[in-house]
């Protein structure tokens, strides 16, 4: 075993751009979203070095040649990245685009590597010794760096996270339960910003009542970014206790708040009182499916087994180019980045889904985090597929409100769907997450709350926030209600739960280094708003 250890440098290899691009992104996912890309890693080194060692029938010579070609193979994304958008027409006839030149490239490449290592093949030995010692360096660093990010960060030492520091107490449920829809638009303007943009939504907004909605026109955000908004309204609380259990709030870690999206207080309430969970996933990893839903609708795609890091280090590898060639775009996948097609698609798939389930039995719960108007831009005001070429000759602004208007389009299709095809009406709640990044009134690129104009403020926290609450004196709403009440209101008075109304607050973090460390902006922004 010791005197073939030299020969390990290709596994060692294959498991570094796995752990390079999740140190990149650590404060993003958990350490489990590694298992999948790791063991694919693996098991790709394996194959190529199997079938270098069955053609070559020398393992001192398979040996380097795999590690060259799974170096290059996982890092495939990376090699192409510089020269992507470079097409060559050769007579008109042949045209030469990344991929051909990054693979001619690398069978140039390959072939002068495979002369020289047959041309020098009594260094082999130095060669393959040098290979590992290089290839466990590189292992070393990245599983250190890893190591030191999360002791940094902190997440994996926290005392009592997660606890729920109030029970939700109810009366006996009756047996004729209404369904109860939950949609969230990511980044969906309030009234107040549209204006402030030259956009009139009053034909959205009449819809909604028309339909019997009642439009908090006054609401607004709890917390500017959705990973903090979404975990408070799903779990009807604040986050101040987050300050405290993260070491003053001074991390830039997002997934700390994962257990308590996909294990929140909302949803352990309507299942113990019977509700069917049925989770709509958006391309966002925290709410792509939910381990606790009776059924996820996840589209399917090159990677149906993947998680949204998986998805992501695959793009980065040869894997992504292969599976286009084998695997035809849909009829959507206009765009060259294929981040933007998933984005489309998943949206498209979402509403699609949407209108299927109120056939479904109930009573169910459904929840849909639908990732529009947020960027990428991919639609347009009639929901078609768009290229870049037309969204980079458009403002930001003009990009944001065509995406608006799109789903506003595909909600009032949904809505319509769900209360002609209803046999009771049902409850659904439509609201944002946050307001846009602040598009008139930027704010640094480090997210620095702390030093946002009051510009950004009012641009930032209003929302779109809208209820059909059947059988309920509309007098009980208010129009500055905000989402972290949304539940509460609804779990008190259709099931009678003790869950009293809090104050509506609004709250900043200080920049990306320090998600946890709030600061109360309720009373500034009242004033700001006219409120």
């Amino acid at each position: 075993m010791k005197k073939n250890l030299k020969f390990f440098h290709p596994f060692l290899f294959s498991l570094y751009p796995a752990l390079f691009l999740y140190a990149y992104n650590i404060n993003v996912f958990r350490e489990s979203v590694l298992v999948i890309p790791l063991l694919l890693s693996l098991a790709f080194s394996v194959l190529v070095f199997l079938i270098c060692l069955i053609l070559i029938r020398k393992v001192e010579i398979s040996t380097p040649i795999s590690s060259f070609l799974v170096l290059v193979s996982l890092s495939y994304g990376r090699l192409r990245e510089p020269i992507e958008g470079i097409n060559l027409n050769l007579g008109n006839r042949f045209l030469i685009g990344p991929n051909e030149i990054i693979l001619t490239a690398v069978f140039v490449s390959l072939v002068v590597f495979i002369f020289l290592v047959f041309k020098y093949k009594r260094f082999l030995k130095n060669i393959n010794k040098v290979l590992i010692f290089l290839s466990l360096a590189l292992f070393l660093i990245a599983v250190s760096n890893v190591a030191f990010l999360e002791i940094k960060l902190g997440r994996n030492f926290l005392s009592g996270f997660g606890k729920q520091n109030q029970t939700v107490q109810t009366k006996k449920s009756t047996s004729d339960l209404p369904d109860i829809y939950y949609f969230i638009l990511d980044r969906y303007a309030g009234d107040k910003t549209l204006k402030s943009y030259g956009f009139d939504n009053s034909d959205f907004w009449n819809f909604l009542t028309g339909k019997g909605f009642y439009v908090a026109s006054q609401s607004t955000s709890n917390y500017p970014r959705t990973f903090l908004s979404v975990a408070s309204s799903l779990n009807i609380e604040y986050l101040d206790f987050l300050t405290q259990q993260t070491n003053g709030g001074g991390t830039s870690d997002e997934s700390i708040v994962t257990p308590m999206i996909q294990n929140n207080k909302v949803i352990q309430f309507l299942k113990n009182k019977g509700y069917y969970y049925i989770h709509v996933g958006s391309d966002w990893d925290p709410t792509r499916s939910n381990p606790n839903a009776n059924i996820n609708f996840v589209l399917s795609s090159h990677y149906p087994f993947a998680d949204e890091f998986t998805s992501g280090f695959l793009r980065t590898t040869i894997a992504s180019t292969v599976l286009k060639k084998i695997f035809p775009e849909d009829k959507t996948a206009v765009s060259a980045d294929e981040i933007n097609n998933e984005h489309r698609s998943t949206v498209l798939y979402q509403f699609e889904v949407l209108n299927q389930l109120p056939k479904t039995k109930g009573p169910k719960f459904v929840f849909a985090h639908i990732l529009i108007p947020h960027p990428p831009y991919v639609l347009d005001k009639n929901c078609q597929p768009l290229t870049e070429t037309t969204i980079d000759s458009r403002s930001e602004k003009e990009n944001y409100l065509n995406q608006l208007q799109c789903a506003n389009k595909k909600m009032k299709a949904t809505i319509e769907q769900i209360l002609s095809k209803s046999k009771r009406q049902p409850i659904i709640i439509l609201q944002a997450d946050e307001g846009p990044v602040p598009i008139e009134n930027p704010i640094s690129s480090n997210l620095d709350w702390k030093d946002a104009s009051n510009a950004s403020l009012t641009e930032k926290f209003p929302i779109l926030n809208a209820y059909l609450l059947p059988n309920v004196d509309k007098n009980s709403l208010y129009p500055s209600i905000t989402p972290v009440n949304s539940f509460r209101l609804v779990l008190d008075t259709y099931f009678g739960a003790n869950l009293p109304l809090l104050e509506d607050k609004n709250y900043i973090f200080q920049d990306n280094q320090n998600f946890y460390k709030f600061t109360e902006i309720t009373k500034k922004l009242k004033k700001l708003l006219n409120l």
